[in-house]
């Protein structure tokens, strides 16, 4: 009854914020805390990542813009759906066939170049690093406590934090947000405020900052401008503190574009994550070749100059990405005519090389700072494969997403699968103690040289998607309520080194379904399984030490618990048996797209045979 009135109170106080969400802090008077300031755990907010800040659309009367019944906005792209015209698609689809017949390019790269930029204006920035739209980004001005049900449930679902939230409260947890288009700077004014206002709400005097990946890009911003005096310790979750290298070469313009990758492996590695086998992949690569190559390129060049040009090179949050080592470059190749977002970019560049520095006077003055980081893929691989296209995919150590080298400020990862063995570098530059040994069991990562060694958690081959795995989220709690200090405190629980797991279906899904069947219509043994199912669930969930067989096998006993009792959903468990002609339909595209690319290269019959006609040309008229 108390938290339901509490719901009422801060709906009708902050309804004006949910219209309207470029508003600040107005509630924050009448929302407090049972504690008032006088318990042992500071509030902690949550800096989340790049598709956690749900942005909107208003005219320039303050107003929303509709699409239908829909107000336009999105957390992460704002596409332009209008762009989808009947003409534009018929322009577009007129240049591809008209490429193909002529084996030539006729305007793809128009076509494309128009459509991309028409898709992604809505988030265009103009040349000083200001959004051209009238765009908002909603603000939760209080605490998880005073959100809604559905609110609630997706930011459970953006940050999986619950069971942190049951030891210190929701009215302890706070969810920041960011425009994506925005301006990193800014953005630490923004988190300045918030955290006045949170002080203020929960009478505490200092704050947790919990940084997710690109939320590392604002924690940066802000410790520069404002300092660590009413900061109580940061826990960074796979945080971008130092940019990502998918980034820095889509700036750069660097993929790979070689014939074997482009024309046989790429395509069918987004089919394998899609569909979960290449047979598509490989037919596409085959039919791929019917485009002449001068096309492809030419479709390719003009996308990516419509997504730079419309969307990144303008906006500095996209600058915030690159990591430092490679800002220069790419400034003087595209910000040596744009005077006032170069003021912007450099002012960001410093603070993320004040970085470290910065950290180290925080933990000097008795903030606490550790982060949690994944390792030992490549760019792109195991999710968002699509990125492996880049052209640094296999030569950094990373978690699919962002370097290793950022997420942990300075640990050193073999790129490639390769060990430590196979290249040069300066081990324990920031641990000289001969007792402590900080490479992992598989010789890939040396924490020696992260800027905070004993405060460094790796979980090796584990995706930069680290809400699939709660021993991850385990560990944050952990830390965040001083149960471990450091990667010696608990080695056994809390080992420095980690794996990975997937407990995501399983907290998100299977158990939910579970707790939800009336029991009182079930046998004493259905019900016995059923709870004993849920048990072994909500043990793995507590896990500190991944162990994957175990989660699968407790998955699939609450699997079959579910269908035992006639669960809604769970009728049929049985996988679907794969049909005979897969493997023979798979065998059969993968030998046509390696046929296609040893008969053609990378492009199409004519591309090939264009070389061979003029030998033969020159040849007889020599």
């Amino acid at each position: 009854m108390k938290k339901a009135i509490k719901r009422v109170i801060a709906f009708a106080v902050c309804a004006s914020i949910l219209v309207s969400s470029a508003a600040q802090a107005g509630a924050a008077s009448v929302i407090e805390t049972d504690c008032k300031g006088n318990c042992d755990h500071s509030p902690v907010i949550v800096l989340p990542g790049i598709n956690h800040s749900p942005t909107y659309l208003y005219d320039e009367k303050d107003q929303p813009v509709m699409n239908g019944d829909t107000h336009i906005g999105s957390t992460l792209m704002i596409i332009n759906e209008s762009a989808l015209t009947p003409g534009a698609i018929v322009k577009a689809i007129g240049s591809v066939i008209a490429s193909i017949m002529l084996q030539t390019n006729v305007g793809l790269d128009r076509v494309a170049y128009d459509l991309v930029s028409d898709l992604f204006k809505y988030q265009r920035c103009d040349e000083k690093g200001d959004h051209v739209e009238n765009l908002k980004t909603q603000r939760w001005n209080y605490s998880l406590e005073y959100m809604t049900e559905d609110e609630l449930d997706w930011t459970y679902r953006m940050v999986p934090m619950k069971p942190l939230v049951d030891e210190i409260g929701e009215d302890h947890v706070y969810f920041f947000t960011f425009n994506l288009v925005g301006d990193p700077m800014d953005s630490a004014d923004d988190l300045k405020d918030y955290i006045e206002m949170v002080k203020e709400q929960t009478g505490h005097d200092k704050v947790t900052l919990l940084p997710v990946s690109l939320g590392g890009t604002i924690l940066t911003a802000y410790l520069d401008k404002y300092g660590h005096s009413e900061i109580d310790q940061i826990v960074n979750a796979v945080a971008c503190l130092d940019g990502t290298d998918i980034v820095a070469d889509f700036f750069a313009r660097e993929f790979r574009l070689d014939d074997e990758y482009l024309y046989h492996e790429f395509i069918s590695n987004i089919m394998i994550e899609s569909e979960g086998k290449p047979t598509l992949g490989y037919l596409i690569n085959t039919l791929l070749h019917i485009v002449p190559r001068s096309a492809l390129n030419a479709l390719l060049t003009g996308a990516m100059s419509g997504l730079l040009d419309t969307l990144m090179l303008n906006c500095p949050q996209f600058w915030a990405m690159l990591p430092s080592y490679r800002y220069d470059a790419l400034a003087e190749r595209y910000l040596t005519d744009k005077p006032e977002l170069k003021d912007r970019t450099d002012r960001f560049q410093q603070a993320r090389l004040n970085l470290k520095q910065n950290l180290l006077d925080a933990v000097d003055d008795g903030v606490r700072v550790n982060s949690i980081a994944g390792a030992n893929l490549d760019l792109g691989e195991e999710m968002y494969t699509y990125f492996n296209i880049v052209a640094s995919a296999e030569k950094v150590n990373s978690d699919g997403i962002v370097n290793l080298t950022s997420t942990t400020l300075g640990a050193t990862g073999a790129p490639g699968k390769k060990t430590l063995a196979d290249i040069e570098y300066e081990a324990n530059t920031y641990c000289n103690n001969p007792d402590h040994n900080h490479v992992s069991v598989d010789n890939m990562v040396d924490t020696s040289t992260a800027i905070l060694p004993e405060n460094t958690w790796i979980f090796l081959n584990q995706h930069h998607e680290v809400g699939y795995n709660d021993v991850v989220l385990n560990l944050a709690k952990a830390i965040i309520l001083g149960e471990v200090t450091d990667v010696h405190s608990d080695p056994v629980n809390y080992p420095q080194y980690n794996g990975p797991c997937h407990t995501q279906s399983i907290r998100r899904w299977k158990l939910p379904d579970a707790k939800k069947v009336d029991q009182t219509t079930l046998s004493e043994e259905d019900k016995a399984e059923l709870n004993a199912a849920i048990a072994e669930c909500e043990e793995v969930l507590k896990m500190t030490v991944a162990d994957q067989p175990r989660v699968e096998a407790a998955e699939a006993r609450i699997i079959a618990a579910l269908h035992r009792v006639g669960a809604p959903g769970y009728e049929n468990i049985e996988p679907e048996e794969e049909s005979a002609l897969d493997p023979i339909l798979e065998s059969l595209t993968y030998s046509l797209s390696k046929g296609s690319l040893a008969l053609f290269g990378g492009g199409s019959p004519l591309d090939a045979a264009i070389p061979v006609i003029k030998k033969v040309f020159s040849r007889f008229f020599k």
